[in-house]
């Protein structure tokens, strides 16, 4: 009896996968799809570029604070049951948000979206690991990471030709059908699971603490790289964040049951999944920020054509990372691991090589190696680290990756946006020294000019209006240059973490697991 519902469940959970892949992919795509939307949302509704940003910076705030509590929820209403859950509220969110009235009234509704965004991430991932056998985790964490990874390449495109033709509300009600469908499929698939025994007391201390370090940190990042990293509310967002960083600390080795449990932190595969999930980050998002910014401020490409472009390395990635599941279930995650660390980091220095003149096409192939690393890297340590901990704290171990991801990724881009301005200005300072003595270049421009028809002063002007873009122009790309090579040291970073995973496994029940003295 027992053999005939497990072979008519098996079937079911790659449906259950398919479900929570769509999910996940919808909630990340509406990050940057949104994104692409502001310039319109400030014209509609009347704003400034510093107001409208807490679109954004809302959703990001509302999703990070409610991850930490995800695994005490999902064991409290069982993971099935929250995620249905999420997958409501996010299509809630969406609706009012795309019947928003003003801006306040629309950054309400956003914190409403992520609450449902940021239970759905951690929450897909715990039901990967309750509803897969280990021996097959690392291909259904490579299917189910398809969505994650695939979602911030395709926003730009999708929000430049949803906004261009349904105007900046099309890029909320557009979730809307599709959250309806995915909620009605999570019903009938995992609908009237009943939760496990009742877990212990929720740890609010701890939990509250983590919230503020959280707001705080991320809050400091995200205007730093905007105002100023010395301007009092970042100063002010710094001690918060460390005030409440000590009490989560002393707080999780006093309580009895803390929200997250230090012992997780014994298990050194779960430990490299933490530090290689703030690596990761800066790699993923780093990209995504840089290579947009080159292509529309530098190239002066639109929205659409640089998703376009950007496109083939986010396939890139969706075709590697079941590869590298299927791997890491076969050799373990050390070697596949490995080599995504290496193949992401020689791709940014790969594109340090850029200029004003490269086309569409080097940008192209310079993804393919990128779009390699980074699938490597993103499904053999998420597996290493989920296959870590015992069963019953994937919920817990899923938010606590999730937050790292998500401080990650505002830690990257807030370091790489900085990094680029710096370097602009002083790439800018030499090249203009460079400008003032091209006295023969300024007299060719200007004899051009005067070919043209233009007088005398005038004609002079336009030779040097024309030296001062190009000197911008190269300042621009020698900068993006120097922060591609930072982004792939940072990656590089990755590596000794990497060499440390462990080389076991995932055995099938009943296997001989590897002898003691294999494992290093």
């Amino acid at each position: 009896m027992t053999e005939a519902m497990d072979e008519k469940a098996t079937p079911s959970k790659w449906t259950i996968l398919a479900v929570v892949m769509s999910g996940t992919f919808m909630a990340i795509l509406n990050i940057s799809v949104v994104n692409v939307a502001l310039p319109h949302v400030m014209t509609s509704l009347r704003t400034d570029v510093q107001t409208v940003a807490w679109v954004v910076t809302g959703f990001m705030l509302a999703a990070a604070v409610c991850m930490p509590a995800t695994g005490w929820l999902g064991t409290r209403f069982g993971f099935e049951n929250m995620y249905i859950f999420s997958l409501m509220v996010f299509t809630l969110g969406s609706a009012l948000c795309s019947a928003a009235w003003d801006l306040p009234s629309l950054i309400l509704f956003r914190v409403v979206q992520a609450l449902g965004g940021g239970i759905m991430q951690p929450t897909g991932m715990a039901l990967m690991v309750q509803h897969f056998p280990l021996e097959e985790r690392g291909r259904a964490l490579g299917i189910w990471g398809i969505g994650a990874m695939m979602a911030p390449t395709l926003g730009p495109t999708t929000g430049g030709y949803l906004t261009d033709w349904l105007g900046w509300r099309s890029v909320f009600w557009v979730n809307v059908p599709v959250g309806i469908v995915c909620t009605s499929m999570a019903l009938q698939l995992m609908g009237g699971r009943k939760p496990g025994p009742k877990p212990p007391p929720f740890d609010w201390q701890g939990y509250i603490a983590l919230a503020v370090f959280l707001l705080s940190t991320l809050l400091g990042l995200d205007r730093g790289r905007t105002e100023g990293w010395h301007s009092g509310i970042v100063l002010l967002a710094w001690a918060v964040a460390a005030v409440a960083l000590t009490t989560f600390i002393v707080s999780e080795l006093t309580v009895k049951h803390p929200v997250f449990p230090l012992g997780l932190l014994r298990h050194r595969d779960f430990v490299v999944g933490l530090y290689i999930a703030l690596v990761r980050a800066v790699s993923l998002f780093g990209t995504v920020f840089l290579l947009p910014m080159f292509m529309q401020k530098v190239q002066w490409h639109d929205a659409i054509q640089t998703g376009l472009v950007l496109m083939p390395g986010a396939v890139m990635t969706a075709l590697t990372m079941p590869t590298a599941g299927f791997l890491t279930d076969r050799i373990g995650a050390r070697v596949p691991g490995t080599i995504g660390v290496i193949v992401t980091a020689y791709s940014f220095y790969l594109y340090h090589q850029l200029d004003l003149d490269s086309s569409a096409w080097d940008i192209i192939w310079l993804q393919v190696p990128r779009g390699v690393g980074i699938g490597f890297m993103m499904a053999p340590f998420t597996t290493a680290a989920m296959n870590a901990v015992e069963r019953q704290n994937a919920g817990t171990a899923s938010a606590l990756l999730n937050v790292f991801m998500q401080a990650g990724g505002s830690f990257g881009i807030a370091v790489l946006a900085t990094v680029l301005e710096r370097r602009t200005i002083w790439h800018l300072e030499r090249l203009s020294a460079l400008a003032d003595g091209a006295g023969h270049t300024l007299s060719v421009l200007r004899e051009t000019a005067l070919s043209l028809g233009y007088g005398g002063g005038p004609a002079m002007e336009a030779a040097r209006g024309t030296v001062l873009s190009l000197v911008q122009k190269s300042a621009q790309t020698r900068a993006f240059g120097d922060v591609f090579v930072v982004a792939g040291f940072l990656t590089l970073l990755g590596l000794p973490a990497a060499l440390a995973l462990s080389r076991k496994v995932a055995k099938k029940p009943g296997q001989a697991v590897s002898p003691p003295g294999r494992v290093p």
